[in-house]
């Protein structure tokens, strides 16, 4: 059977969403979502009621199941926002995080995160005496990304804590991960249970600099007027490190994706095979060395390298997975993966080399008999 039949087969059988399934817990999710970040602007103003839809079921990445939805939780850290690269004089933190009175100079800021200074907005917060006590979010006029993350998973845990919604959500406790989690289980959702992330997310519409690498001068994908509307949207931050605010695109790879196959193209399904495809390479009973990201990124990659609407009919969808497994082959091999939009962020660093070496062998024996996995 030709290759491009056997993609589409396996994508109507095994990537596809049911729409029935989705909206049953898409109807469930979405009010209940929006009751406990009702919760939370009521008691800390500075977390705004109305979220980000993010997360690959609202880019219409996901597949099989929608059983993980993500929200970014913007924080109102005012209209003041200066940043500050350079070595800042902070405090010693204990292992409950309370501050010591030592000051001691911490590193410089690492490769994609950056200190962030709110002069002018502490006089505001501490007049509604929402800088006060476990309600402090800064210390000498930064804003800590561990306090936010503590704050806000506080916030959500009592929100969870409600007798009307303790009976079937759990808040995951507080993680490396700038998300808060919870797993919700109901005889109402298809599935065993469903994952919500929520992110507390400054919107600081931060500027791409030279040294991101991005726009690539020449580059012939995207278009002029995407590249105008992501530099316009710029870069904001999320609390992933406990002292530096990471940078988050998550909103320009929103817009990026957003009408990627308006002129009838296999793009997205191109990505939606690959993300299933991952379930079978990545070795069972191993931590998850390879996600979902990853393959986000060489999509990325892929389209600028290969830009033309032509490229990517559905007759070259074969085509342009095979040559997305042999780009993310070569990039294990490398052990170096450059983010889409800031090439100097290595998103392979710190990961299992053996781990990623046996998801290789698996990709190669995949690409040597696809028929086998389809």
């Amino acid at each position: 059977m030709e290759m491009n039949t056997i993609l589409n087969s396996f994508y109507e059988d095994n990537v596809k969403m049911s729409r029935n399934e989705t909206s049953q817990n898409v109807n469930f999710v979405t009010p209940l979502v929006q009751d406990i970040l009702q919760y939370v602007h009521e008691r800390d103003k500075r977390f705004q009621i109305q979220p980000l839809n993010v997360g690959s079921y609202y880019s219409h990445l996901k597949v099989s199941r929608a059983d993980e939805f993500d929200y970014s939780v913007v924080l109102d850290a005012g209209s003041f926002m200066n940043w500050t690269p350079g070595t800042p004089a902070y405090y010693n933190f204990s292992e409950n995080m309370e501050v010591v009175k030592t000051p001691i100079p911490l590193p410089s800021s690492p490769v994609g995160k950056c200190l962030f200074r709110i002069p002018g907005i502490i006089e505001h917060w501490n007049m509604e005496r929402l800088n006060e006590g476990p309600a402090c979010l800064t210390i000498d006029d930064h804003i800590i990304p561990i306090r936010v993350k503590r704050r806000f998973k506080a916030l959500v845990s009592e929100a969870v804590n409600r007798p009307h919604i303790c009976q079937y959500v759990d808040a995951r406790r507080l993680s490396e991960s700038p998300a808060t989690t919870l797993i919700i289980r109901h005889p109402y959702l298809v599935g065993d249970q469903i994952s919500v992330d929520l992110t507390p997310l400054i919107k600081s519409h931060a500027s791409f600099k030279p040294e991101f690498g991005w726009p690539r001068p020449g580059a012939r994908w995207p278009s002029r007027t995407k590249i105008d509307e992501i530099l316009a949207e710029g870069i904001h931050l999320v609390a992933k490190d406990p002292f530096y605010w990471s940078l988050s695109f998550v909103m320009c790879e929103k817009k990026l994706v957003g009408g990627i196959d308006s002129n009838g193209t296999c793009r997205k399904m191109s990505q939606r095979i690959m993300k299933k495809l991952r379930e079978m390479w990545c070795p069972k009973g191993t931590k998850q060395e390879l996600t979902s990201y990853h393959l986000k990124n060489i999509l990325f990659w892929e389209c600028e390298n290969h830009p033309y609407d032509s490229e990517w009919a559905n007759d070259k969808l074969s085509e342009r997975i095979g040559s997305m497994c042999y780009r993310l082959i070569e990039h294990i091999q490398c052990d170096n993966l450059p983010l889409y939009f800031h090439s100097g962020v290595n998103l392979l660093e710190n990961k299992d080399r053996e781990v990623l070496a046996q998801v290789e062998q698996n990709m190669i024996r995949f690409l040597n008999n696809p028929e086998h996995y389809l």
